[in-house]
């Protein structure tokens, strides 16, 4: 009787002790604006890290910050004013975010000025926070070969994903 009820708690315990580092992003190409809409869901133990993280001082707006550190699309190099090579893409405008339960969802855009859907995705989130961590990013508003949205997996190993994004089809 005490062996069926110590087994599941203790299954149970190992679970939350081993918690999942993992974000879920969903992206839609907007046509009409322009733009990659993304919706990013993170837990919020993570939020409240990265926020933490920040060594200047926390403004309203220091999620979009964070992001642009760490998130681009069509990442390329260039030399900044200090003349150091430094990480770039194109720009990411902040639109909200909204507390679900455990999790946070971030909502932004990519502008696409060139009217271009960004060709890829290099994600730096949280991975000075756990080296395992996993960024799963799913393509909505397309579907492949079996029917289902496109999505792939970014980690510190990979951590750039090829996108189709653009007219369904």
């Amino acid at each position: 009787m005490i062996t069926g009820v110590l087994l599941p708690f203790a299954f149970c315990s190992a679970l939350l002790l081993h918690p999942v580092h993992e974000t879920y992003a969903e992206l839609e190409w907007n046509a009409d604006s322009r733009s990659c809409e993304v919706a990013l869901r993170i837990h919020v133990l993570d939020e409240q890290w990265m926020r933490r993280s920040i060594d200047a001082e926390i403004n309203s707006n220091w999620q979009a910050d964070y992001l642009r550190k760490h998130v681009y699309f069509d990442r390329k190099i260039v030399k900044g004013d200090d003349g150091k090579e430094v990480a770039t893409g194109k720009p990411i405008q902040w639109i909200g975010r909204k507390v679900e339960g455990a999790h946070a969802w971030w909502f932004f855009e990519v502008e696409c000025k060139d009217s271009e859907p960004p060709k890829s995705v290099d994600n730096r989130l949280l991975f000075d926070r756990e080296a395992n961590y996993q960024h799963r990013v799913v393509v909505l508003g397309q579907k492949d070969d079996t029917g289902k949205s496109p999505s792939g997996v970014i980690t510190l190993r990979h951590p750039s994903l090829k996108l189709s994004l653009g007219a369904p089809h």
